[in-house]
């Protein structure tokens, strides 16, 4: 079955204004840092500008509306802060370094090192190597995937949630490189018993399982692609 992209998000509102958005997924956007080139802003959404949610969602939302603690934003640095106090320097070869929650003018935000790519713009999300045209072979974009595999399985790092979303596309030529801007599935997964991350031997197979089925994503998405010049 061929790839095909999510469906429209809702609108952002006016209070956005004065922002250069970088990405946009269900429940947070990313902005440039308007004070530092060398990072990017992760603000969550208001709750109009999200996209449906399943009822786990929406009481996970409902809780981190009262419990900031619970949000996406404080999630995913400490998952970031875990990983990092684990596997120190190297971790920031394929995810993106978390700085802390600050305060802005458009509300708290996520600063976090800014992505870019080889030719110094911000590097675009692999979702949008996917669905906008991407100058890398579906062959070498999975090989960057064989990468991270790899990291995750030496590591034992329970990142399940493999989505091209989750990803942005660096480095040039042949070889592009993975490096994930989304770590926060690593402590908030969709499991009731995360047996999967109590064990390793399943964790190990979930992330092997999950990590084919973003090949597969990626074949499939590219498969009638012009070859990149």
């Amino acid at each position: 079955m061929p790839a095909t992209p999510h469906a429209p998000y809702p609108p952002l509102g006016a209070h956005w204004d004065g922002l250069t958005v970088l990405a946009r997924g269900a429940n947070r956007l990313c902005a440039a840092d308007p004070d530092d080139a060398g990072h990017c802003l992760k603000f969550e959404l208001a709750a109009v500008e999200r996209t449906r949610a399943g009822t786990r969602a929406r009481l996970r939302r409902l809780l981190a509306r009262h419990l900031p603690a619970l949000g996406e934003n404080a999630t995913e640095l400490r998952a970031w802060q875990r990983l990092h106090a684990r596997i120190g320097e190297r971790l920031d070869a394929w995810l993106a370094p978390c700085r802390g929650i600050v305060d802005t003018r458009w509300g708290p935000a996520l600063r976090c090192a800014l992505i870019r790519d080889a030719d110094g713009r911000p590097a675009r999300s692999l979702y949008a190597h996917l669905f906008e045209g991407s100058p890398h072979t579906p062959a070498s974009l999975c090989t960057a995937v064989d990468a991270i595999e790899r990291e995750l399985l030496a590591h034992d790092v329970p990142l399940f949630d493999l989505n091209a979303g989750n990803f942005v596309v660096t480095g040039a030529g042949a070889e592009p490189r993975l490096v994930c801007v989304d770590a926060k599935s690593t402590l908030s997964g969709k499991e009731i018993l995360p047996f999967s991350r109590w064990s390793r031997r399943l964790m190990h197979r979930k992330i092997r399982r999950r990590a084919e089925r973003l090949r597969q994503r990626i074949r499939a998405a590219l498969a009638d692609a012009p070859p990149p010049h």
